[in-house]
């Protein structure tokens, strides 16, 4: 029987690159989705096209009553999660003088409650079966401040230091806990910055690598933290960006 995985914000950019990954890995891959139908059931339609299998399953994981939800559905139409991908999040740029309360909650609620409420629930029945793994895909922003991203880089730190609590925790059970911190891709967080030739070009100006990377770039490290090749990796943070970090 093949694990379970489940996927938030599986339906477009970096989770639904790694949600494909998984599938053609083996894994049955729960898709999670917010708002888009189509999104989420075109990811599963290629998963099942190349020979796996997915679900789409819809909640909004900035709220602790959808994140119970959905594992409960989850929990009884296919068993529990073997590999959580804390993946949703919400990047919105503003000066730190502008944020408004809404905006800071929905960011925050997103890209850290959910995260914590979702490792939460998995864990629970990781421990039961002493294994599992938790993958976080954080940002380089977790430590590297750039400004007018105050909020975003601020809970992608918290996310990384829930990251390290939980992999230490809960590394007694058999469990892993890593983060994936990626740099520029292309995804629709970002798609709309990077079509201005201008800011591509300072980007680039700043990686080493000389390009920028697509969602499938940071898949393939999701299928390997998400094995059990990756048994001894525990509590790291994957940088992925080009070399990015060394300037």
């Amino acid at each position: 029987m093949s694990k379970i995985a489940l996927v938030t914000g599986g339906s477009r950019g970096i989770g639904a690159g790694i949600a494909i990954a998984l599938g053609k890995a083996g894994y049955t891959v729960l898709v999670n989705y917010c708002k888009s139908d189509y999104a989420a059931s075109s990811v599963c339609e290629k998963i099942v096209k190349a020979g796996g299998t997915a679900e789409a399953i819809k909640a909004d994981v900035g709220f602790y009553r959808d994140v119970q939800k959905m594992f409960d559905t989850i929990e009884e139409d296919f068993g529990p999660v073997d590999v959580l991908v804390n993946n949703a999040g919400i990047e919105i740029r503003h000066p730190s003088t502008e944020y408004d309360e809404a905006t800071y909650d929905l960011i925050m609620n997103t890209n850290l409650k959910g995260a914590f409420f979702c490792s939460q629930r998995a864990l629970r029945t990781m421990m039961e079966k002493k294994w599992g793994r938790i993958i976080n895909i954080s940002s380089v922003h977790e430590e590297r401040p750039t400004g007018n991203r105050s909020i975003y880089s601020i809970s992608k730190a918290g996310m990384w230091m829930m990251t390290r609590e939980h992999a230490k925790e809960f590394g007694p059970y058999g469990i892993t806990v890593n983060s994936v911190s990626p740099g520029a891709i292309r995804t629709d967080l970002n798609r709309k910055v990077l079509e201005d030739p201008a800011y591509e070009a300072n980007v680039l100006k700043n990686i080493p690598a000389k390009f920028i990377a697509e969602p499938e770039d940071i898949a393939g490290i999701v299928v390997f933290l998400a094995s059990e090749e990756s048994r001894y990796l525990n509590g790291a943070s994957i940088t992925v960006d080009g070399g990015l970090a060394l300037n």
